[in-house]
């Protein structure tokens, strides 16, 4: 299958890697400043450290990093390698993504679901729930791409089963938060995908049950890992305080948001599938 103007496969898919690097750029923005509160768009990107805003040279996606060594250019500050980690795994997930959709039309859609993916689980990997203005808008512009997609392609059956999934998730999401309205519940993480997620394996028709399962199966081995690093961390507490790269911090990071873990690897497992 080819791009719009008859582009081979290859190339849809390069164009989409660094469509997606710039993506990954914003998400970085997105991460930072919406659990703080702040505006994505204004001020422009800015050092945290010295409050100097950034010239253009120094937010060119995963480039400017390496250029500047990983410092500000100013006051020298480290600068977390979490953001070009960030453009170049939302440029792997865009290239994925396109790749698995043959570079169609659809692919545009489903790229937005992914790199919402990518913004709810980093900002409740930090710790706080995700709005769910984040998941909402995602959710909402990727099906809207994903129904203008299939109706040009003449999909109907993507389109159908998309809207039927985006339908069941949103009725799930509304009933969970009918039973905890003051977002105080600690096990809520991942509920802002839900959205996405519909969209995402409903678009995929079947695939979604084993999908599912997969993401099921990754709850449960998170839940699982939580409880034996919880367990040894009674016995050595001195042993696993001991080093700031210890396993099982970043063990005890991933467990803390099973069902964004979850969801995430059914919609990748999904998505391999489907291919």
């Amino acid at each position: 299958m080819t791009g719009l103007r008859g582009e081979p496969e290859w190339f849809v898919i390069a164009v989409a890697a660094l469509f997606g690097l710039g993506v990954g750029s914003f998400l970085n923005v997105v991460v930072y400043r919406v659990p703080l509160g702040l505006s994505v768009s204004k001020p422009r990107s800015f050092c945290p450290t010295c409050d100097r805003q950034l010239s253009w040279w120094e937010n060119v996606p995963v480039a400017s990093w390496l250029a500047l060594r990983g410092k500000c250019h100013t006051c020298h500050e480290p600068i977390s390698a979490r953001y070009p980690l960030v453009e170049g795994a939302t440029a792997a997930v865009f290239a994925l993504v396109t790749w698995a959709w043959h570079g169609s039309l659809l692919s545009g859609g489903y790229c937005v679901l992914g790199a919402t993916v990518i913004a709810v689980s980093l900002i409740e990997l930090g710790g706080p729930r995700a709005p769910l203005s984040v998941g909402a808008t995602g959710a909402a512009l990727g099906q809207t791409l994903i129904i203008g997609a299939a109706m040009w392609l003449d999909a109907w059956s993507v389109l159908v089963w998309s809207l039927v999934g985006l339908v069941v998730a949103t009725v799930t999401l509304a009933v969970l938060r009918s039973r905890d309205p003051d977002c105080r519940d600690p096990r809520g993480h991942g509920r802002t995908l839900l959205a996405t997620a519909g969209c995402w394996l409903g678009g995929l028709g079947a695939v979604a049950v084993a999908a599912t399962v997969a993401g099921l199966v990754a709850w449960i081995l998170t839940a699982f890992a939580c409880l034996v690093v919880l367990w040894n961390r009674r016995r050595r507490p001195l042993a696993m305080e001991s080093s700031g790269r210890s396993w099982g911090r970043w063990v005890l990071a991933i467990a803390s948001v099973p069902l964004v873990t979850g969801l995430a690897v059914a919609m990748a497992v999904s998505l391999a599938v489907a291919r």
